[in-house]
């Protein structure tokens, strides 16, 4: 009795074994006294488990680390077999290590029980630790004998992998959508060129032609389809200066932060304002793409823009959750000293939350936000504040929706006045439908460009290959 009691401390205690195995830490453990289940966990996404194999054991399996380097790697080579023979046979490797040095941890644990106890008897501590690794054995046979994979075609959920049953009937739905969008949105892209080319011959519209075109975006969240939203509009629109408001991520983990990486591909400056998803790991990993600026808290000037902006207040962090009004207002304070003490005047200031930015209507012409999803342009007090809305269409929030979330971004167009100052002569607000495989673009006109209240309206439906506008109006 003291061998089987010796065996399960050790065991329970000492279980722990952590390997590497190509671009992934593991931590293996094995728990006494369980429901026989076998469990996965992630963190902070959380865990998924299955019932596999008859009680008493439970194994988890953890993974603690990502080498990101070797992640991609591994993704290259994740349709070459001799490669995944390969990673199979390490796994299981790794997975005959595990298991032999449980059963040594049963034998030292078995004879354990009894030598602390007072006994000092070569031969019947040896026998004491043979039992408790016999045990160990008979459960580890039986879990073996027992062990049903499929089981995970069933599985339970914790944490945010709590939305993963739903999300695996959604991406049976949409995967094809999903890998024809970029296509869509690379079309889209010329068309809207197109389209504004015609646009400015209007009358009397006159033009917008400026020195410095700026592409507004906000809330990505993960969604790479409107990474290729970006990317064409920069093209296409010869864009020099990118202003991001934040939340390029979900979970704010370094994976995630990989989507970033094509921004060095833009070749253009990249001004990122860290919002609320936006963990300290993903501000490090953006921060280290040679063409983007992490605007934390100050003032920069780039191709002769001055532009002021604050971090979300949870970015210090791995929360994600949306600060509390004073927190949000000594932020706001903050950078009101940042204005205060800079030498010149900011043309652009950039919060991702609105309660945050609002704070400088009157103060600063331009004013960029993000957050709440939805593009708005609001004209008050001299200043103009613009939430470019979703980038990246609310990324799996915009799946879950039951009314469609465009991807959407600003297009700023700064003209020079005499004495060399910059100053936002328009706005186009640019809103791209999946479903309705359309667009509709706003223009919103100020300064001596303006006409009336200055805004013009118009969309897109694209049926096959064919296009046609359905609406111009000027209000």
């Amino acid at each position: 009795m003291l061998a089987v009691v010796g065996m399960l401390a050790f065991v329970s205690l000492f279980s722990s074994y952590t390997t590497v195995i190509d671009a992934f830490q593991l931590e293996m453990d094995l728990m006494i006294f369980d429901h026989g289940f076998t469990e996965l966990s992630m963190p902070p996404l959380g865990l998924v488990r299955a019932q596999t194999h008859m009680p008493p054991l439970m194994f988890r399996v953890t993974l603690t680390n990502i080498n990101l380097d070797k992640l991609q790697a591994v993704l290259e080579k994740a349709e070459d077999q001799e490669y995944l023979d390969g990673l199979k046979d390490t796994t299981q490797r790794q997975i005959n290590i595990f298991l032999v040095r449980l059963l040594a941890l049963a034998f030292v644990g078995g004879l354990a029980g009894p030598f602390i106890f007072g006994e000092r008897d070569r031969k019947r501590l040896l026998i004491a630790g043979m039992i408790g690794m016999v045990v160990l054995g008979i459960l580890l046979v039986s879990a073996y004998a027992t062990f049903e994979p499929m089981a995970f075609m069933y599985p339970e959920f914790e944490g945010i992998l709590e939305a993963a049953p739903w999300m695996f009937g959604l991406l049976e739905e949409t995967l094809f959508r999903v890998r024809s969008l970029g296509e869509q949105l690379q079309l889209i892209a010329a068309n809207m060129s197109i389209l504004f080319e015609q646009i400015e011959r209007l009358e009397p519209l006159g033009t917008v032609e400026g020195e410095l075109k700026v592409a507004h975006v906000s809330d990505l969240h993960n969604n790479p389809a409107g990474m290729d939203f970006i990317k064409q509009v920069v093209r296409t629109f010869d864009i020099h200066l990118v202003i991001d408001t934040g939340d390029i991520t979900d979970f704010g983990t370094q994976i995630e932060a990989g989507l970033a990486a094509p921004i060095e591909l833009f070749d253009i400056p990249y001004i990122f304002i860290p919002g609320n998803h936006d963990s300290p790991d993903v501000v490090n990993r953006v921060q280290a793409i040679d063409n983007v600026t992490v605007l934390e808290e100050g003032q920069i000037e780039v191709l002769g823009l001055r532009v002021a902006g604050i971090t979300d207040p949870s970015a210090g962090d791995s929360g994600m959750v949306v600060p509390a009004d004073y927190v949000l207002d000594e932020f706001a304070d903050r950078l009101q000293a940042v204005i205060d003490e800079a030498d010149e005047a900011p043309h652009v200031v950039t919060a991702h939350h609105p309660r945050i930015a609002r704070r400088f209507l009157g103060q600063v012409p331009v004013i960029l936000t993000g957050h709440l999803h939805q593009v708005d342009i609001t004209e008050r007090d001299e200043s103009v504040l613009i939430n470019a809305g979703t980038t990246g269409a609310s990324g799996i929030r915009g799946l879950q929706a039951r009314q469609e979330t465009p991807f959407s971004l600003v297009l700023l167009h700064y003209g020079r006045q005499a004495e060399g100052e910059l100053y936002l002569k328009a706005a186009d607000v640019i809103r791209v439908f999946q479903l309705q495989s359309g667009f509709s673009m706003e223009r919103h006109l100020f300064g001596s460009v303006a006409i009336d209240d200055g805004e013009l309206e118009f969309e897109i439906q694209e049926e096959d290959t064919e296009q046609e506008t359905e609406d111009i109006e000027e209000p």
